[in-house]
C-alpha cells in the first residue's frame, strides 16, 4: 500500500513537470510569430521608405542637374548675348581701327564675366586689346580661339585655361567679325572668367557632402567646383574614385543616373550649346540617413512592444490555456492509471471548456465500456462452455456496436453450423447403418456363392470321371452301345444341370456387381459427408477439433471401402468371364452328346473316333475344372472383402454415433 501511494504521489509531480510545456510552446510560437510579423513589417516599411527616399533623391538630383544646366546655360546665354551685341555694334557702325580701339576700351568692366572687355583680331594678324600688348612673336592667327571663331558666325566657347595674372580659369569666347561687304574681317573674342560658374555650383549642396561640378569635355578639365583646389584639375588625374567614374560615364556617353561603387549616386548631363557637362553627386548613405534613424527608432519601439506583448501573452496563455490543460493532463494521467472516478472543475465558454466537457463525457463513456467488456467476456465464457444460447443485454453504442453485431453474427452462425452438423451426423449414422446391412447381405451372398461354386466343382469332377470312363470303355462300345446311349443321355442331362448352375453363378455375379456399385456410392457419399463435416469443424474452431478427427477417420474408411469395392468389381468381372467360358464349354459338350445319341447306330463304326473325341473332352473338362478353381478363388476373395466392408460399416456407424454425442454437448437456440 505504501508503494502504491508513492506511485500515486509521483504522477502529479510528473504532470506538473510537463504541464508547462504546451504553454511555453504556445508562448514561443506567438512571440516568434509577433517577431516575424514585426520584422516583416519593419522590412516592408524600410523598403517602402527607402524606395520613397531614393525616388525623392533621384528627383532631387534630376532637378538639381536641370537647375545647374539652366543656370549655366542662362549665364552663357547672357554672356554670349552681350558679346554678340558688342560685336554687332562694331559691324553695324562699320568702325574703323581708331573707333574700334576706342570701343574696345569702352567695353572694359562692362560685364563681370569678361572684365578685360572685348578684343579683336583681324585677318591680317593684328590684335586690338584694351590691356594686353602683344609681343613681336605673337601671332593671333595661330591661336585656337581665332581658328574656332573665324569658322563660326556665332560666339562659341573654346578651351579652358588658367590665367596666371588673375589666377582664375578662363575660357575663350570667339566669333566671326564681318566687314561692310559681309566678308570676314576678323574675329571678335573675349576672355570669360569661370569664377561665376564656380559660384553657381558652390551654392548647390545635396544633403551634407553632395554637390555639382562642371567639366569641359574637350579638355577633360573641371571648370566649376565648390572646392577651389579641385577646380582646374583633369578628370584623368583621378583613379578609382567618383571623378574617374564620372570621366568614364562622360566618355561612354552615359548621361543617366547611376550608382558608383554601391555608395554614391552620380548623374552627368550635357550643357546645351557647349562642350561642357554638369555632374551631380550625392552619397547614398546621406540620402538614407533619415531612414536609418527612423529604422533605429522603429526597431527600439518594436523590441519594447514585443517584450510587453510577450509578457502579456505569457500571463494570458497561462491563465487561459496553461491551467486548464494542466488540469486535463492530470485527469488524463489518472485515467491512464485506471482511476476512472475523476471530476473536471474547469468551466468556460471556449474550446477548452468544450474539451473539458467532452473529457468528462469520455470518462463516463469509459465506465460504460467496462460494463460492455465484462458482459462480452461473460458471454464468450458461455460460448467456450458450449452454450450458444446467449443474448447481450446492454445497448452498445459507437464502435462497440460493431462488436455486438459481430458477436451476435458469430452465435447465429455457430447455431446454424452446429445444427447442420447435428443433422449431418444423424444422416451419416443412418447411412452407415445401411452400409452395414448391405455389407452383411454381401457377405451372406458370398457364402452362398462359395457353396454353389463348390457344388459346381463336384459336378465337373463327376463329368470328368465319366469322360474318362467313356474313353476307357470306347473299345467296349460295340457290346454296350445301348448302355452308352443311355449313359450319354444321362451325361447330357448332367451337362444341362451344370449349365444351369453356371447361369446361376453368372446371375449371382451380376447381383454382386450391383451390390459393389452400391458400396461405392455409399463410400462416395460418406466421403462427401466427411468433407462437409471437416469444413464445418474448421468453421467451429477449437470446439470442432474432436469432430474434425472423427470426420477424417470417416473419410479414410470411406476411401478404403471404395478401394475394396473397386478390387471386388475387378474380380467379379474376371469370374463372370470364366463362367461364360464354362457355359460355352458346357453347351459344346451338350451338343456333342446329342450328336452321339443321334449317331448311336454308327458307334460301332466310329469307336475309334469316339475314343479320340473322348480324350479331347477329357482335356476340355480339365480346363473347365481349372476355371472353376479360379471362380472359387474369386468368390473367396469377395467373401473376405464383404467381411471387411461389414467391419468398416460397423466402425463408421460407431464414429457417427460418437459425432452425434459430441454435437449434443452444444446448447443451441430454440428455433
Amino acid at each position: 500500500m505504501k508503494r502504491k501511494t508513492k506511485a500515486e504521489n509521483s504522477r502529479p509531480a510528473a504532470v506538473r513537470r510537463h504541464s508547462g510545456r504546451i504553454a511555453a510552446k504556445l508562448v514561443g510560437a506567438i512571440v516568434a510569430t509577433i517577431m516575424i510579423m514585426v520584422a516583416v513589417l519593419l522590412t516592408l516599411v524600410y523598403r517602402r521608405v527607402s524606395d520613397t527616399l531614393l525616388d525623392k533623391s533621384e528627383k532631387l538630383i534630376q532637378e538639381t542637374t536641370g537647375k545647374v544646366t539652366q543656370e549655366t546655360t542662362a549665364w552663357m546665354n547672357k554672356t554670349l548675348t552681350m558679346l554678340d551685341m558688342q560685336r554687332d555694334t562694331i559691324e553695324y557702325e562699320e568702325m574703323d581701327i581708331p573707333e574700334m580701339e576706342e570701343y574696345i576700351r569702352h567695353t572694359v568692366g562692362q560685364n563681370s564675366a569678361y572684365p578685360a572687355g572685348l578684343y579683336v583680331a583681324l585677318t591680317d594678324g593684328s590684335l586690338y586689346h584694351a590691356t594686353f600688348v602683344p609681343g613681336p612673336d605673337f601671332n593671333s592667327l595661330e591661336k585656337s580661339w581665332y581658328q574656332d571663331g573665324i569658322q563660326s558666325e556665332d560666339f562659341i566657347l573654346g578651351d579652358v585655361y588658367f590665367d596666371e595674372d588673375s589666377q582664375s580659369y578662363v575660357v575663350g569666347a570667339s566669333g566671326m567679325l564681318k566687314g561692310k561687304d559681309g566678308e570676314a574681317r576678323g574675329v571678335a573674342a573675349a576672355d570669360v572668367y569661370l569664377d561665376a560658374i564656380s559660384d553657381i555650383v558652390a551654392e548647390i549642396q545635396l544633403e551634407e557632402t553632395g554637390g555639382v561640378f562642371l567639366v569641359d569635355t574637350r579638355t577633360d578639365t573641371i571648370i566649376g567646383h565648390r572646392d577651389k583646389e579641385i577646380t582646374g584639375r583633369l578628370l584623368s588625374e583621378f583613379n578609382g574614385d567618383m571623378y574617374a567614374y564620372a570621366a568614364k560615364q562622360i566618355k561612354d556617353g552615359d548621361y543617366g543616373l547611376s550608382l558608383f561603387d554601391g555608395g554614391t549616386y552620380i548623374q552627368a548631363v550635357k550643357v546645351p550649346n557647349s562642350d561642357w557637362a554638369a555632374v551631380v553627386y550625392v552619397p547614398k548613405a546621406e540620402v538614407l540617413a533619415d531612414l536609418n534613424v527612423l529604422t533605429g527608432i522603429m526597431s527600439t519601439v518594436s523590441v519594447l512592444a514585443v517584450l510587453i506583448t510577450s509578457i502579456l501573452v505569457i500571463i494570458l496563455v497561462r491563465r487561459i490555456i496553461g491551467r486548464p490543460v494542466a488540469e486535463l493532463n492530470k485527469v488524463a494521467a489518472r485515467i491512464a492509471a485506471g482511476e476512472l472516478e475523476q471530476t473536471i472543475h474547469h468551466t468556460s465558454n471556449d474550446e477548452l471548456g468544450e474539451l473539458a466537457d467532452n473529457f468528462e463525457k469520455t470518462v463516463l463513456r469509459l465506465r460504460e465500456y467496462i460494463d460492455y467488456i465484462n458482459e462480452i467476456s461473460e458471454k464468450l465464457q458461455e460460448i467456450s462452455r458450449g452454450n450458444l444460447d446467449i443474448t447481450l443485454s446492454h445497448e452498445y453504442v459507437g464502435e462497440f456496436s460493431k462488436i455486438k453485431e459481430s458477436l451476435e453474427s458469430i452465435t447465429r452462425f455457430l447455431n446454424q453450423t452446429i445444427g447442420q452438423i447435428h443433422v449431418a451426423s444423424g444422416q451419416v449414422a443412418e447411412g452407415s447403418g445401411y452400409v452395414s446391412e448391405g455389407a452383411q447381405t454381401l457377405s451372406m451372398g458370398s457364402v452362398q456363392q462359395n457353396d454353389s461354386v463348390e457344388q459346381l466343382a463336384a459336378h465337373i469332377s463327376q463329368v470328368s470321371d465319366g469322360i474318362q470312363k467313356t474313353a476307357q470303355g470306347a473299345r467296349k462300345a460295340s457290346q454296350i452301345s445301348q448302355d452308352v446311349g443311355s449313359r450319354i443321355l444321362e451325361s447330357n442331362e448332367k451337362m444341362q444341370h451344370m449349365n444351369d448352375a453356371i447361369q446361376r453363378i453368372s446371375g449371382k455375379s451380376a447381383q454382386i456387381r450391383n451390390i459393389i456399385k452400391t458400396i461405392e456410392d455409399i463410400a462416395f457419399q460418406t466421403n462427401i459427408l466427411a468433407l462437409n463435416a471437416a469444413v464445418e469443424a474448421a468453421r467451429a474452431g477449437a470446439a470442432g477439433k474432436g469432430f474434425a478427427v472423427v470426420a477424417d477417420e470417416v473419410r479414410n474408411l470411406a476411401g478404403k471401402s471404395s478401394e475394396a469395392a473397386k478390387n471386388t468389381t475387378v474380380l467379379i468381372e474376371e469370374t463372370v468371364e470364366a463362367v461364360e467360358e464354362g457355359s460355352s464349354a458346357a453347351e459344346d459338350t451338350a451338343a456333342s452328346m446329342m450328336a452321339v445319341v443321334a449317331q448311336a447306330d454308327e458307334v460301332n463304326k466310329l469307336i475309334e473316333g469316339i475314343a479320340e473325341y473322348s480324350a479331347k473332352q477329357a482335356e476340355a473338362t480339365e480346363e473347365v475344372i481349372r476355371g472353376i478353381d479360379q471362380i472359387s478363388g474369386v468368390v473367396q476373395s469377395n467373401l473376405a472383402t464383404a467381411e471387411k466392408s461389414a467391419s468398416a460399416s460397423e466402425e463408421l456407424s460407431g464414429q457417427a454415433n460418437m459425432l452425434r454425442e459430441l454435437v449434443s454437448k452444444f446448447r443451441l437456440k430454440a428455433r
